[in-house]
């Protein structure tokens, strides 16, 4: 075999290694995707806030979401600033993140249109700790390259097991309030594509 053939076959191999690369690859599509969590104070007023930026992938059965803290939206921008000093530490912890593992066949053998309903396990990591919690999601081929996946019950997030209660008790006193709640539930609807 001459050097010519040999070059044009390492070529060929290269080429057909990183499209089977890339169609393993699920991306997040941050536009079509959306993360809420809802803050009760007082014990019966309920504010629900967002982050704007919610990137994300699906290799190898790992599913891996990273959301940059600065995209957090309450609505009012002093809050913003508050709740990233006190509660998110965003100077020290830029990323929330979330992993979780999903056999990828599961959801490639599913029919366009169909939906399974699932409890997964999800590792979430907010200003340095982590925890897993179990989930109950809906997941939904949109198409042969989308999968749509929503929270079908809150994600319950119990501030004291992320270290969260010193935060969340200075923003109750510079907004003197009598109470914020410890546990903040989370809802989801996230899309992904190849």
């Amino acid at each position: 075999m001459s050097l010519k053939h040999i070059f044009l076959a390492s070529a060929a191999s290269v080429v057909i290694f990183s499209q089977t690369a890339v169609a393993d690859t699920w991306q997040l599509d941050s536009n079509s995707s959306v993360l809420n969590f809802v803050s009760v104070k007082n014990d019966h007023v309920d504010e629900t806030h967002r982050f704007t930026d919610i990137q994300g992938k699906w290799v190898d059965g790992e599913i891996t979401i990273e959301i940059p803290v600065t995209s957090l939206d309450t609505q009012i921008p002093i809050r913003n600033e508050r709740m990233l000093k006190h509660l998110f530490n965003a100077e020290d912890y830029s990323i929330v993140s979330a992993t979780a593992n999903l056999e990828e066949k599961l959801l490639t053998d599913m029919p366009v249109g169909d939906s399974l309903p699932l409890m997964v396990d999800i590792t979430v990591f907010i200003a340095g700790k982590s925890e897993t919690i179990q989930s109950a999601l809906q997941v939904t081929r949109l198409a042969t390259d989308r999968f749509l996946a929503t929270t079908t019950q809150p994600i319950n997030i119990d501030a004291k097991a992320f270290g969260l209660v010193a935060g969340i008790d200075q923003l109750r006193e510079i907004a003197g309030l009598q109470r914020i709640d410890y546990n903040v539930p989370v809802t989801f609807s996230v899309q992904f594509t190849r």
